[in-house]
């Protein structure tokens, strides 16, 4: 009996229900032969003789009346797990929470969250902002499905994926930029600057990068808010070094945008613990978080 397959009792039950080998490769999205050769297969599995051909018809047989009673709970069953295949997809009853840090909120975040909805209408979502640190402990106390970072994060208690990478850039007075829009690192040390603390993701990547090449910023402020970064520079006309994403999203009048030499990338991380129960929302959400990112990277 392992001849009669899922497919084969499909197409057993269409014939049944519409008398017409025609009718029912149509319903089916199937040609007439796959139909025909479908039935025969199914009758030789069952040895049995279940439809006869009159004028162009197909009349069911005692046996096929006896088998399609049996078959219709089949039947039944698989237009429940469609419905459930379909509402899984949708996000019907599933819910995501998502914390990211502030810097990708406005222009990266947003677009993907976006297209998430528009994948899983039905599903229910949750947007927080915080730093990774705090991402970690919502992570650990069930409070979110996913933390989206940037930078080196340090733990071994999660699932942590690579989405992309961003870079720094600095930040000038355009009376200070350089015509190319290229600057040294060393040749913005030597500015005032506007600088963030080393307890935030991209004050630490500046941090290991100017220790890593023997130099310092001399003179600076020190802010503890990326977001305070932009506006205090422009108010001060001084330099700062801080992510791309940050200073596109906050573009000013007189401020320039440069970028540093030699180029200093970051990560962009996804973390999650495993099992989610949603997993499907959250593999779609980085998948798009990737595709943002990478589309970004060739603007």
């Amino acid at each position: 009996m392992r001849g009669i397959t899922l497919q084969r009792l499909q197409v057993f039950c269409a014939v049944y229900e519409r008398s017409s080998i025609s009718a029912a490769a149509r319903m089916l999205g199937l040609s007439q032969p796959t139909v025909s050769r479908h039935l025969r297969d199914f009758e030789a599995a069952a040895n049995l003789t279940l439809f006869l051909l009159e004028k162009g018809r197909v009349w069911p047989t005692a046996e096929a009346d006896a088998l399609y009673s049996e078959s219709r709970f089949l039947q039944d069953g698989i237009g429940r797990m469609e419905s459930r295949v379909e509402s899984l997809r949708q996000g019907t009853g599933s819910k995501l929470a998502v914390m990211t840090v502030g810097m990708l909120m406005p222009q990266i975040l947003p677009p993907a969250i976006s297209d998430l909805v528009g994948q899983m209408p039905g599903l229910r979502l949750s947007v927080d902002v915080a730093t990774a640190s705090r991402q970690l402990e919502a992570l650990r106390s069930g409070l979110i499905d996913i933390g989206i970072m940037a930078g080196h994060v340090a733990t071994d208690a999660e699932t942590i994926v690579p989405l992309g990478s961003g870079r720094l850039v600095a930040l000038m007075p355009r009376s200070q930029a350089p015509a190319d829009g290229c600057v040294a690192l060393e040749d913005v040390a030597r500015m005032q600057t506007v600088d963030s603390t080393a307890r935030g993701p991209i004050g630490r990547i500046l941090d290991a990068a100017v220790r890593e090449r023997g130099i310092a910023f001399e003179g600076a402020i020190m802010c503890n808010s990326l977001i305070a970064v932009p506006p205090l520079a422009q108010a001060l006309q001084r330099a700062a070094v801080l992510d791309e994403f940050t200073a596109q999203a906050n573009p000013l009048p007189g401020m320039a945008t440069c970028r540093l030499e030699p180029k200093i990338e970051f990560p962009i991380l996804a973390a999650s613990l495993s099992p989610s129960g949603s997993r499907l929302a959250l593999d779609n959400l980085v998948d798009l978080m990737r595709l943002a990112l990478s589309t970004r990277a060739t603007d």
